[in-house]
């Protein structure tokens, strides 16, 4: 019997030591911590972090809020420290596809964050990440239609405010006000999508009745916040002929995009001019100098199924932010400050190809280059079409294939028109789907895109063939796709 109560207590202190080693770290440390000690915040965001890591998501987000919850019992109900608990659940949320969860947790991070972060760096990161979240949302259209008026309302200033804190930590002449700039562009497009102005974006946002009013000041607006980051590019960082080249480009294609085609050529050209040598800083006047801000005198393109409705998005969507009291602003008439101030008045737009004034340390490259003889550099563009919007951070508007077409893959090849359209479009590889959801819905989005156009001679041209290639995933139920080939 003593033999056999001895073995028997052997085997039960081997059991329990087993648990213990393989019990979850944190149960561990519960037991040497205590249940609120601060040091098990580290330990669960850890574990997160791995789970997350191999796409335990559901798994991770539970660690966080147990983690967050920690902070505020140990730090306070606003404690800072919880922030990056609150960021990485809200991204295992977005991993999850739970964008109602995710949203309701960036509400109260943006509580969080209004409180305990000082002006600085810091400050402007977070309000890009917000106006980031809420530019995701308006794409993925979780909103009701009231909702996502607000929305970009909520967008668009999330942005301004990363503006004027660039400005007040940086200076009106920093290249770091360009992240908070490119927000700015990026919710004009979103806007105008919204109402039904110009072609198709990426993501899932339902469009509106195309609003004929709000065309041209949309289209102004836009035009503003490009200007102003071409002004700084040029004239405070004084950026390569080939950035500045860019900037022509991009406010073309805001141009081309909406439908002003008028002005997107004159944008085009000059960007043609810079990149062909030419000086033009010693050239006439450029037309779109003339008429970019005069929409008046250049009618949008205007797809046949839309029709005219109200602008009851203006009011709410256009307030500009009301800055708090002590905000720093910047110093003199920039057309930074213009912006900032009010981009539903569009400045007169300035010169776009003078060349980069004298900085403190010395002439800009481009004037030592006009003061030379030698000629400038020549580089090539609008030679290949590319699809708008053209903007970074955003999606293409649908996802190519790389790689060589599988059976089961939809292949089409079509041409780009002069006015920047999918024509002549064939149907190489046409997958057969079982269901109401089948690969015509990649050619209807591709017969509604935008293109940058290829020129020649200053004109803007048809293209070569060019052949696109689309996975299953983008329509298909698994399974249910056979192909038939093009005759």
């Amino acid at each position: 019997m003593k033999v056999f109560s001895a073995g028997l207590a052997l085997s039960t202190a081997l059991t329990v030591a087993t648990l213990i080693l393989t019990a979850p770290l944190t149960w561990a440390q519960d037991g040497l911590y205590g249940a609120y000690d601060p040091r098990k915040q580290e330990t669960l965001w850890n574990e997160a972090i791995y789970l997350q890591s191999s796409g335990q998501h559901s798994e991770a987000i539970e660690k966080l809020k147990r983690a967050a919850h920690l902070s505020r019992i140990n730090d306070g109900l606003n404690a800072k420290s919880q922030l990056p608990y609150l960021r990485a659940e809200i991204a295992s949320h977005r991993a999850l596809d739970q964008l109602t969860m995710a949203d309701e947790r960036q509400a109260y991070l943006s509580r969080i964050e209004s409180t305990t972060i000082p002006s600085g760096p810091e400050k402007v990161e977070a309000l890009l990440a917000q106006a980031e979240w809420h530019q995701y949302a308006l794409l993925q259209d979780i909103d009701e239609e009231e909702e996502t008026t607000a929305r970009m309302g909520k967008a668009w200033n999330f942005y301004r405010r990363a503006l004027n804190e660039s400005i007040a930590t940086y200076g009106e002449e920093s290249e770091a006000l360009i992240p908070a700039l490119e927000g700015m562009v990026r919710a004009q497009y979103l806007l105008a999508s919204h109402r039904g102005i110009g072609a198709a974006m990426p993501g899932k946002m339902d469009r509106d009745a195309t609003n004929y009013a709000a065309g041209k000041a949309t289209f102004k607006r836009g035009l503003s916040v490009l200007v102003a980051m071409q002004q700084l590019n040029r004239d405070s960082l004084g950026v390569s002929r080939e950035i500045q080249a860019e900037d022509l480009l991009r406010m073309g294609d805001w141009a081309w995009w909406t439908g002003n085609r008028m002005n997107a050529i004159s944008f085009y050209q000059e960007a043609l001019a810079l990149a062909n040598g030419e000086n033009l800083a010693e050239s006439e006047a450029p037309a779109a100098e003339e008429n970019a801000l005069d929409a008046e005198s250049d009618e949008l393109e205007i797809d046949a199924e839309t029709t005219p409705t109200s602008d009851a998005l203006t009011t709410e969507v256009e307030t500009p932010y009301t800055e708090p009291a002590g905000t720093i602003t910047a110093n003199g008439p920039t057309l930074i400050a213009d912006v900032q101030q009010d981009l539903s008045e569009a400045a007169k737009l300035p010169d776009p190809i003078v060349e980069a004034t004298e900085d403190d340390a010395g002439q800009s490259e481009a004037l030592m280059v006009a003061s030379s003889t030698e000629p400038y550099p020549i580089f090539r563009i609008l030679d290949t079409p590319v699809a708008l919007p053209a903007v970074p951070g955003f999606d293409p508007v649908l996802d190519i294939k790389q790689s060589e077409p599988a059976e089961g893959d939809l292949v089409v090849s079509f041409n780009i028109s002069a006015t920047g359209k999918a024509v002549n479009l064939e149907r190489i590889q046409f997958p057969v789907v079982e269901g109401i959801r089948g690969p015509e819905r990649v050619l209807r989005r591709l017969k509604k895109m935008r293109f940058r156009p290829v020129f020649e001679d200053g004109k803007p041209v048809e293209s070569e063939t060019i052949t696109w290639v689309f996975e299953p995933k983008h329509w298909a139920i698994p399974g249910a796709v056979t192909t038939e080939e093009s005759t």
